[in-house]
Order: C-alpha cells, then structure tokens, then sequence
C-alpha cells in the first residue's frame, strides 16, 4: 500500500529535522556561509526537500531520499562558496577541501558519518541484534 501524501509529508519533515544539523554544520563549518544565510538555504531546501517527495510517480519514502537531500545541501553550498571565493580568506582549508572535493564527496562523508552515528546508537541485545537508536 502507497503512503498518503499526508503521510509522505510527516516522514519529509522528520527526515529533515534529523538532517538539519548536519546540513547546518556542512553550510556553516564547510562552506563557511554566514549563519543568517545558511538559515535562508536550509528553507529552501526544506521547502525543496517537500516537493521533491511529492512529486508524481515517485514510490521512494523520504527515507530513501536522504542522500539527495544532503546533496542538494552541498550543491548549495558550494555554489554560495564559490560565488563569492575573492572575499573567502586564504588558507581556509576546510572550505578549499570542500571546494576541491566537490559537493558530491562532501555529500557521501556527511551521510556516512550520520549512518556511523545511527550505527553507535543501537543497543545490542543479550543475543547480540541491534535494539532502539537511530534508523537506517
């Protein structure tokens, strides 16, 4: 059975809430956008994380669009980066390996540091599977 779009719209929000801080790290941390203009991306990321989930023909739950999501995150925050790099300070390493990296690798770090962290957080059982914690 299809989710509803009611449905499909309250797994977006929660994919995005739990994504949000690593979005906001990678935008403030990575791409050293200013905190008021990673907080103006973040909303139209939200909002394009949103339509993305609903549009037609689409079977994927939000879940599964996470990885397009933290993408997108870096896309945008490369393009900010690059767009005004004469104004960036010489030696920020951390922004010149994301830009040299691109948004793509960025991306797969991130991810796959959320998943170590969802990976940390379950509890093994006396019969040693994973109980609770964060979802993958």
């Amino acid at each position: 059975m299809y989710p509803t779009p009611t449905e499909k719209n309250k797994e977006a929000v929660s994919v995005f809430g739990r994504v949000l801080p690593l979005i906001e790290k990678a935008l403030v941390s990575n791409y050293r956008l200013p905190p008021k203009e990673a907080s103006a991306v973040e909303q139209r990321l939200y909002e394009w994380f949103q339509r993305f989930c609903r549009r037609p023909g689409s079977a994927r739950p939000p879940e599964s669009l996470r990885s397009e999501l933290l993408l997108m995150a870096c896309r945008a925050g490369h393009v900010y980066s690059v767009s005004r790099l004469e104004r960036v300070l010489p030696g920020d390493d951390r922004l010149e390996r994301a830009l040299t990296l691109g948004p793509e690798v960025i991306a797969i770090e991130i991810e796959n540091g959320l998943d170590r962290h969802a990976d940390a957080d379950r509890v093994p059982t006396p019969g040693g599977t994973p109980e609770g914690g964060g979802e993958k």
